[in-house]
């Protein structure tokens, strides 16, 4: 018990602290060179770590022997939905600025479609319910949408390793550690939907707030991230342009 305790307030104060650094840091190149498409991937993943950090806080208070239940944070972890998702969109953008990717016109039309589909949904679920989780759908469903985003980002980075620039020891760090906070990602995802049915829809956090499972992946996921991220911008920094 005490084990899990010091594992719930260590592991997500860790990815906290390690991503409000990176994310200064990242602005902060931004900043220097602010002028590149590639700088531009910089921001986007200094804004994507800092929408998925701060719900480390949550997690660091149930550590400390806070009752945490949608019940009490209703709106906070409604929102955490449609932030994450905002958040995994920024680091696929991301990815595609800094590699020189540029998808094709279909791609783009049904990229923005999907997307727009997932933005009206997180909407219209607010307007009806007004961010107070009652069904299962929420939760459902939204992890439905982190899963094809997730499964895009890791068919992306898988599809950058072809590239000669890409196998170094840099750019094969750097993709690893992205594919697998995808897979860990992926995990958590598919767990969610197994667990969440177990709880009436209302208190569907318990299902993962005793889930040791669930927290050290996912302050590995932003560990990883850090990770990822840092190694392709020292990989891509002051490199010719490259489009495909």
């Amino acid at each position: 018990m005490v084990r899990m305790g010091v594992v719930k307030i260590i592991l997500p104060a860790l990815a906290l602290t390690l991503g409000v650094l990176t994310s200064v840091y990242f602005v902060v190149q931004w900043w220097r060179q602010r002028d590149g498409r590639r700088e531009r991937a910089l921001l986007l993943w200094a804004l994507a770590l800092f929408l998925m950090y701060w719900f480390q806080v949550p997690a660091i208070l149930s550590g400390l022997g806070k009752t945490i239940t949608v019940t009490d944070f209703n709106l906070f972890f409604a929102l955490t939905f449609p932030i994450t998702f905002l958040a995994l969109i920024f680091i696929y953008i991301g990815i595609l600025q800094i590699s020189g990717i540029r998808l094709g016109k279909k791609q783009m039309l049904a990229l923005s479609a999907w997307f727009l589909a997932a933005i009206l949904f997180f909407a219209y679920q607010f307007i009806v319910n007004k961010g107070v989780i009652q069904t299962y759908l929420l939760p459902l469903m939204g992890n439905l949408f982190y899963i094809f985003i997730r499964a895009l980002i890791v068919f992306t980075v898988i599809r950058l390793l072809i590239r000669p620039e890409m196998q170094t020891r840099v750019g094969i760090l750097g993709a690893a550690a992205i594919v697998t906070e995808s897979i860990l990602g992926l995990a958590r995802n598919f767990f969610i939907i197994d667990q969440v049915l177990t709880y009436p829809p209302q208190f569907w956090y318990l299902a993962i707030a005793s889930s040791q499972f669930f927290f050290v992946t996912q302050t590995l996921s932003i560990i990883l991230l850090v990770f990822g991220f840092y190694f392709l911008h020292r990989l891509y920094r002051g490199s010719p342009e490259i489009h495909q």
